[in-house]
């Protein structure tokens, strides 16, 4: 079968390898549609050991696909040719933090995609534990993007209070897109999204945001201008710099939170004199649970979240040329998806 390999720093080709062998409770799944993640470009410039570690790897944890065969063992409800999208994440299920609710930081996970051989492939085994059906009225490629949606699912659960009324979100890429969605539907009154790339500074407009700022402006002074002087109830990092990190901390209202999401590599120098006396709550998100996923599921397939304008579709052999394209902030892409075929 064809696939995208990693073998290194902007290492990557289409390549023949073979199919995956099914090991006892997995299943094999005909991919339809893998987005590339914006983990997966910092994977492809050779800033994730995770990643490093597994080379050569098959990228791609973003996606959706077919119920092809079923190895020994294997149980549940979905039968072959049915419409799946994948959970990535492999937890142990025997830590303390898994028998806590806490499988989404299961420090034993693996990950397709990152662990273990992914889905820019045209096929992927996936233990079947990890497999939700499709809805019907749910294409392929905007099935690819549950996984991400999920995340602000979890962020949003974990943080957001009820009833929002000023929220800010750092980074119009996709995270940052469905950000901006969920506050609104949070019912937040005014949302401030930043971002340095024109078309995705468009997105967030057409998507809900009430003010769009260019990162590299006083966003803290334009956050505290827009909010007479008091801050944001609730900040989103979706872009992880340290730049975005130290805006969120400035811009938050007394007793405001801070959640991050963003993964971008370096340390952060923070003023903590400043979350003390005001209060301010500063929080990691990380990936999300099955039921941050259902519900992801649910608010795409009842067309809660907009997608229009985010996602771009390209085969897989057209892959490598993608992952250099989204690393050009001109390029005017926001989402690429590949589909196999």
């Amino acid at each position: 079968m064809h696939a995208l390999v990693f073998h290194g720093e902007q290492q990557l080709a289409l390549e023949d390898v073979p199919e995956p062998v099914l090991a006892a409770g997995e299943v094999l799944v005909q991919v339809a549609a893998c987005g590339i993640c914006g983990s997966d470009l910092h994977g492809y410039l050779g800033h994730s050991p995770r990643r490093n570690r597994s080379i050569p790897l098959v990228m791609g944890h973003e996606f959706t696909g077919r119920v092809a065969a079923a190895g020994p063992g294997a149980t549940g409800d979905l039968a072959e040719g049915e419409r799946v999208v994948v959970h990535p994440q492999i937890s142990c299920g025997r830590c303390r933090a898994c028998r806590a609710g806490l499988s989404n930081i299961c420090p034993n996970m693996s990950i397709l995609g990152i662990e273990r051989a992914g889905a820019f492939a045209e096929y992927v085994a996936v233990p079947a534990d990890r497999l939700f059906r499709l809805p019907a009225d749910l294409s392929d490629q905007d099935g690819s993007l549950v996984e991400t949606l999920s995340i602000q699912v979890h962020l949003f659960r974990q943080v957001a209070r009820p009833l929002l009324r000023n929220v800010v979100v750092l980074g119009s890429g996709p995270q940052g897109l469905f950000a901006v969605q969920l506050a609104r539907l949070a019912g937040a009154s005014q949302i401030i999204a930043t971002d340095l790339i024109p078309h995705r500074m468009q997105l967030a407009k057409q998507m809900g945001a009430t003010t769009v700022l260019r990162g590299d402006e006083d966003v803290v002074g334009r956050v505290l201008e827009l909010t007479n002087g008091w801050g944001a109830d609730f900040i989103v990092d979706a872009a992880g710099a340290p730049a975005t990190r130290r805006q969120g901390i400035a811009a938050l209202a007394p007793g405001g939170n801070l959640g991050l999401v963003g993964l971008l590599p370096g340390e952060t120098p923070v003023e903590f004199n400043a979350v003390v006396n005001r209060e301010l709550v500063v929080r990691g998100s990380y990936s999300c649970t099955d039921d941050d996923l259902a519900r992801s599921l649910e608010l795409l397939a009842s067309q809660q979240i907009m997608l229009e304008g985010m996602l771009e579709l390209a085969p897989l052999r057209e892959g490598v040329s993608c992952f250099e394209r989204l690393l050009d902030p001109m390029s005017g892409l926001t989402k690429v998806v590949l589909q196999p075929g």
